[in-house]
């Protein structure tokens, strides 16, 4: 392990040219250096991905492909901005937007921009059919420059983060809370949804601003046009195998945040055995210490909307959703803790979604 800190990560604090233009990082360990020297030189230590400290697992996470990192660099050779895409596995056709930083000394010259606009092609280039982010919401500016880029706001990821989570609010009191919003290419594809009456509203909001074609579908009767709403044009079905969730049992894919003490679950193949493996779930164990449980269901399954409402009854909330990708998700999410929303700083676009989840929500919200 080759950490920042055995290679004594120099600051720079004198701009020496203000013409700037975006490139990748490469795999050499210089060029990954200066692209975590700028990290460095606004969270030094307290990034909140701290595995890109080290250069080694940075050099790795690029040569495999998932990862793609860009910075904005004058033409003296100075990385003022950096900027990451991520293609997350449970987002299946999206790429995530990364962390954006960009030096002290260089704000308010666009390097926020140009890299939102960069990393917008490289993701086309790259075939997906979509981008999402997840704006943390102490922080407004980084909300105004997403929808300064066409970014939708689809939903909330509260308690994202702990009170001391690196790189957010780390008051050591309020957790982090994080807002959805995507950025989609493709708006052809036809996504055939499984929904609960009490979020088709939301759904109809969230997919009309997107400019998705959809249409909704009940279980059972398969998704011929006979058998869905007429909410969304016709076009190309995609991910819609009304076998789907039927035949294999469900999958629970887990990812424990140590950091925030949150845990993730992406349920794919929802069958009748959902129950009994949300139920054994380490959240619900006597003695767990995680504080907050995030659920991705896919509601292009015909089960999806049996699962939403054993959630419900759980006391889960409604919390939006990531729409777009191979699979449309919906964000449920169990709290041990209240919602601080004179904690959240937070733009009108996403004051909007919030104000629409507290509405289905109703008192689970308070």
């Amino acid at each position: 392990m080759t950490h920042l800190k055995d290679l004594n990560p120099k600051v720079i604090t004198e701009l020496t040219d203000r013409d700037f233009t975006c490139r990748l990082v490469t795999d050499d360990q210089e060029d990954i250096v200066k692209a975590l020297e700028c990290i460095y030189s606004h969270y030094k230590y307290d990034y909140l991905h701290q595995a890109l400290y080290d250069v080694d697992y940075f050099k790795e996470i690029l040569q495999g492909g998932r990862y793609v990192a860009a910075v904005a660099e004058n033409r003296d050779g100075q990385v003022m901005g950096f900027g990451a895409l991520d293609a997350h596995p449970w987002f299946d056709g999206l790429m995530e937007m990364g962390g954006l930083v960009v030096n002290p000394i260089a704000r308010g010259l666009g390097l926020g921009d140009m890299l939102d606009d960069y990393r917008v092609e490289i993701g086309r280039t790259r075939g997906v059919r979509g981008l999402f982010a997840t704006p943390v919401m102490p922080n407004p500016a980084s909300q105004k420059l997403l929808s300064r880029h066409c970014y939708i706001p689809t939903g909330m990821y509260f308690h994202a983060g702990g009170p001391e989570s690196l790189g957010a609010s780390g008051d050591g009191f309020h957790p982090m809370d994080c807002g959805f919003s995507v950025y989609i290419y493709d708006k052809e594809t036809e996504h055939v949804l499984y929904v609960p009456d009490e979020i088709k509203d939301f759904v109809r909001d969230i997919f009309g601003e997107v400019g998705l074609n959809y249409r909704f579908a009940e279980a059972g009767e398969g998704c011929g046009a006979a058998a869905c709403d007429t909410d969304g044009a016709a076009g190309t079905t995609a991910g819609t195998d009304d076998s789907a969730g039927t035949t294999a049992g469900t999958d629970l894919d887990l990812n424990h945040e140590v950091v925030s003490k949150l845990l993730e679950v992406r349920i794919r193949n929802i069958s009748p055995d959902f129950r009994e493996k949300i139920d054994a779930l380490p959240y619900f164990e006597e003695g767990s210490d995680t504080q907050a449980l995030m659920m991705l269901l896919c509601m292009n399954e015909p089960m999806c909307p049996e699962c939403y409402e054993y959630l419900r009854s759980c006391g889960f909330i409604f919390s939006g959703l990531v729409p777009g990708g191979e699979q449309d998700l919906i964000v449920m999410q169990h709290l041990r803790h209240p919602i601080y929303r004179d904690f959240l700083h937070i733009e009108p676009d996403y004051e909007r979604v919030l104000d629409m989840l507290y509405e289905v929500n109703g008192k689970d919200m308070e």
